[in-house]
């Protein structure tokens, strides 16, 4: 440090008026410089000292960047020695754990963290034999194998999310929809899916609300901001005015860039908000406007009241417990939904049909008369109460919890101690619907 800090005639970088020359994490070491002659002179300095102190650097792993807007590599970044060695250009370069891009963005290094995450899910999947964990088990293990890999160093680069840049605006639009943009978050429902058992293009909205979680970036909030809070602390004692922390924080203040003014922003938020919660209970609020807007979520509706996790994730047996949230997201075998697919008439009513107590053929000829009246759609509703292929199994059930189903109290089923039962019930007609399905 001492012999590059005594170089002159060098044009560095200045944070707050501060020069930083170079950026040294034990035997990591970055150069920074303002033009190619400058790079080139500390370059020679470095190759003086390792010379003298016979010490050798890894011209693998040593390579020059350019920032720039467009990204590219461009010509001046080409021609760099270190001694004899060349040094090559690159347009990423990971330091500390985090991928740094030419253009200063944070998307390689998100992306480059959601395969971590997913390499660490993967693992979780050949390793691990799901049938035999409780749903809360494996919530847990996604916490504490994949979570971390996932979000390392969210103080950084968080401010750079979809989901956060989203939240900060006075009005923001569909929270759950920004989520989904970023590719960490991706992994997180990629994993909640799996363990509901449900498919990859089920509702987000129902993945979040039958498991009570929030999006990794809304969990990582206080995180960040006790971050934000102790670098403000730091930069405000009089003992760092000359450490690079309080010259950095000034520098972020002065040009109001954006991760001093993402976490500033959300600092006030939730300082001046009535409730420590105040992102959560956005989020939630959002949660319950897409379950009322999204029409595959009618029969969900009906049955979800509250944002939290599910009684039925708690049964023991994951082919009951599958089949149940199946039902509840409508990514299920019944032909209210699969019937969309592949019907050619204009409103799709001969495909939703029930195959059991309408004859297709008859309802396609039939639905193209003016005074046509709807069939009998294969609805959950029609299954649970009133479809008679399966009486057989519904004769079986409980006397309270054949009187629920009349009632129509699907939600109180599924969430009190008639789940277990509910369960099975649901199993055994995906069975006798499916015959050549043997398990879930």
């Amino acid at each position: 440090s001492s012999g590059i800090n005594a170089e002159y005639g060098i044009d560095v970088p200045s944070l707050n008026g501060f020069p930083v020359s170079h950026l040294l994490w034990a035997d990591d070491l970055i150069l920074l410089a303002l033009d190619p002659a400058s790079l080139q002179k500390l370059l020679d300095c470095l190759h003086n000292f390792v010379s003298v102190w016979e010490l050798s650097v890894n011209i693998q792993k040593t390579n020059v960047m350019v920032f720039n807007r467009s990204a590219k590599i461009l010509q001046c970044a080409h021609g760099f020695k270190l001694g004899d060695l060349s040094i090559q250009p690159v347009r990423t370069y990971c330091y500390l754990g985090i991928v740094f891009a030419l253009n200063g963005s944070y998307k390689h290094a998100m992306d480059e963290l959601r395969k971590k995450a997913l390499r660490a899910y993967f693992s979780i999947k050949r390793l691990l034999d799901i049938t035999a964990i409780t749903t809360s088990t494996m919530l847990k293990l996604i916490d504490s194998l994949v979570k971390p890999v996932a979000m390392y160093a969210c103080q950084v680069w968080l401010h750079d999310s979809a989901i956060m840049k989203e939240s900060i605006k006075s009005n923001p639009e569909n929270i759950i929809k920004h989520a989904s943009k970023d590719v960490f978050e991706s992994v997180h429902l990629k994993m909640l899916k799996w363990t509901l058992g449900v498919h990859k293009k089920t509702s987000n909205t129902f993945s979040y609300g039958d498991t009570g979680r929030l999006p990794w970036a809304m969990t990582n909030i206080p995180q960040c901001l006790r971050y934000f809070a102790r670098v403000y602390l730091a930069s405000a004692d009089p003992q760092n005015v000359n450490c690079l922390i309080h010259h950095a924080f000034q520098e972020q203040k002065a040009l109001n860039l954006s991760w001093y003014r993402t976490w500033s922003t959300i600092d006030a938020q939730v300082s001046g908000a009535s409730h420590t919660n105040y992102y959560n209970d956005m989020f939630i609020d959002h949660w319950r406007e897409n379950i009322k807007k999204q029409s595959k979520l009618k029969f969900y509706a009906q049955v979800k009241h509250e944002f939290g996790e599910e009684a039925y994730l708690s049964l023991n047996n994951r082919a009951h417990r599958v089949q149940i949230s199946k039902l509840r997201s409508s990514s299920h075998y019944l032909l209210i939904e699969k019937g969309r697919y592949g019907v050619t008439t204009s409103n799709n009513v001969s495909g939703k049909a029930c195959r059991y107590c309408c004859v297709n053929d008859t309802v396609m000829h039939l639905e193209q008369l003016p005074f046509f009246e709807q069939p009998i759609i294969e609805s959950e509703e029609h299954v649970l109460n009133t479809c008679p292929f399966y009486d057989s199994i519904r004769m079986g059930l409980s006397d309270n919890l054949k009187c629920l189903l009349m009632l129509k109290e699907y939600g109180l089923i599924m969430s009190s101690a008639h789940s277990k039962e509910f369960g099975r019930y649901l199993y055994e007609c995906y069975k006798v619907r499916n015959p050549e399905v043997e398990k879930v």
